[in-house]
């Protein structure tokens, strides 16, 4: 899929989510491809980061924090369907000051503790052009990460650069090259 399309298919999926239409959401987020799941991951953690630090900020309040996650709990848990707070609450703290706590998430569940986390945040009365923007930003952020990522000389593998010309020690004296 073109970069545009999946693009679009991001937003699509995202807009349903915020929107509350569950079998439009499951009905995109079928159609996006093992190949395109890191992508989308980053997709969902970029949104995610956006709505924590607009309405956290980068240092969230200690109680502020707790109160938001007792909520989270109380809405979301059921001995049915467990539902651990804190593991969202690791999320909020992993984007904005804690940011070893994500790897304490196994990563099959972060979309959905990213998505509980939104649900909370987000507004259900937005806009499609408040959305776009918010998508815009989103998108620029995420390029922006990625760019920084991949120019990163720790991230280069020595595979993608071009051999260094290989170098003849110089001969020992006395002896003619």
């Amino acid at each position: 899929m073109d970069p545009a399309n999946q693009t679009a298919l991001f937003r699509a999926h995202a807009m349903a989510r915020l929107r509350g239409e569950a079998a439009e959401a499951a009905r995109l987020a079928a159609q996006i491809s093992v190949e395109q799941r890191m992508s989308h991951l980053l997709f969902t953690l970029t949104l995610f980061t956006q709505f924590v630090v607009e309405e956290l900020g980068y240092e969230p309040d200690p109680a502020e924090l707790a109160a938001f996650t007792k909520r989270l709990h109380d809405k979301h848990y059921s001995p049915e369907r467990p539902f651990e707070a804190l593991r969202a609450e690791a999320m909020v703290r992993a984007v904005t000051s804690e940011s070893v706590l994500l790897t304490e998430i196994p990563h099959t569940e972060q979309a959905a503790y990213m998505w509980a986390v939104i649900d909370e945040f987000a507004d259900p009365k937005l806009t499609e052009s408040e959305m776009d923007e918010l998508f815009d930003l989103v998108e620029e952020a995420r390029e922006d990460l990625l760019g920084k990522a991949l120019d990163s000389p720790t991230l280069k593998s020595s595979k993608t650069q071009p051999a260094a010309p290989a170098q003849s020690a110089p001969a020992p004296e006395g002896i003619d090259a």
